[in-house]
This record gives C-alpha cells, structure tokens and sequence, in this order.
C-alpha cells in the first residue's frame, strides 16, 4: 500500500523523463527511478532531490567513482551534484560457491602476493592476514557430471559516501581516479576487498572476484 509503479512505454511517448515527471506531480516522498539514461532523466532526478525528495536510481558505470564523472559527461552541473548525491554503491554478481563441491587450497607465494597486491595498508591489516598464512576457497577437481562447483550468485559491493572532500573534487570536475583515491583515504573499501573478503570467508573464488572486478 502507498506505493507507485509506472511502466515506462516509448511507443506511447511515456519516457523515464515523463514517467518522473508524472511521479513528481503525485509529491511522493521517495521516488525510485530504474535507471539514468540521459540527461533529461538526470536533470529531473536532480531536481526532485534538490526540492527534498530522497531519489534512488541505478546508472551503469564500471565503479562507483566513475558515477560522478559520468553526470558531468551528461551535462549535469557540479553543484548540482555536490548538493544532491549522498552515496554510491556499485555492485557485481560473482558465482557462489556450492558449499558440497568445494575445498579450500593454499595459493603460491606468487599467487597470494598479487591477490593482496592491489590493497591498501589499511585493507591489508583488516584482513588481518599474510601472503604466507592467506588460504582460498574453488570448486573440488573432480565433480559430478552437469556440476560446476558453483550455486546461485552473490553480490560484491563499493560504497563511496560524498564527504565535503568528494564534494569540492566535483565542484572541481575531477576524474574518476582522483575521487577514487579521496574516497579510499576517507575509508572506502573497494569492490575488489568485498569480493576479497568473501572469498576468504568461501563464499566465492577469486577467480569470480578478479573476473568481476577486473573486466
């Protein structure tokens, strides 16, 4: 109860644009917006946050730093951003591990070197382990015929919160990279700790995790 849905319909000229606009017109109290396609749609969006609406929507980026860059890319203006957008969260599905067909392994020195390679100092002390102590999880060698060793997916996820740091780097109309590195000084863990994280805990294999975060 109290909950909208409109179907977006181009052939009847309803858009998102124009399914937002109706939605607007209801005063709702939160809007959700399936997905940010142009700048119309943006424009919009950015708008009803602006005049006190609390706005979710999804846009396809390659992490959740490239978000910020991409509005820019679509004619949004800085301030706009800076004043509207709280947090981000990107995500990727990697397959999860069935918990009958799998064992665990100790990679190479090699191996466990470059897993942990691409995390900060602070990420490493989380994980609280070493190249030399990191054991990992995949499917068993030899399976039942029709089985991977997989079962179902999970999600890995990155959550950049807009602190007042993010927000000046937008109003500088900085890159990716260098909110990325921001938002990683200010704490955020990268979608490759998640999947790291879970693929210490069995739930995936890093093979899923570097196939994700590495594509």
């Amino acid at each position: 109860d109290g909950v909208n849905q409109i179907q977006v319909n181009p052939k009847t000229n309803l858009t998102f644009a124009q399914g937002l606009k109706a939605i607007l017109r209801q005063d709702p109290d939160i809007v959700m917006v399936g997905e940010i396609r142009d700048k119309e749609t943006a424009s919009i969006a950015i708008n009803a946050a602006m005049t006190g609406h609390l706005v979710l929507s999804t846009l396809h980026t390659n992490d959740a730093a490239t978000t910020l860059p991409r509005l820019l890319d679509m004619g949004i203006e800085p301030f706009q951003i800076a004043s509207t957008i709280n947090v981000i969260i990107a995500q990727r599905l990697v397959r999860k591990l069935h918990t009958s067909y799998m064992e665990s392994y100790l990679p190479s020195q090699k191996e466990a070197q470059l897993v942990l390679s691409s995390l900060t100092p602070q990420e490493q002390k989380e994980l609280g382990t070493t190249p030399s102590r990191l054991r990992l999880f995949k499917p068993k060698k030899f399976l039942p015929a029709h089985e991977s060793g997989y079962e179902g997916r999970i999600g890995i996820f990155e959550i950049l919160v807009v602190n007042e740091e993010i927000k000046s780097l937008i109003m500088e109309r900085a890159n990716a990279d260098d909110i990325r590195t921001a938002a990683r000084k200010a704490g955020m863990h990268s979608m490759y700790f998640d999947g790291l994280t879970k693929a210490l805990a069995g739930k995936t294999s890093i093979d899923e995790v570097l196939k994700a975060t590495y594509s």
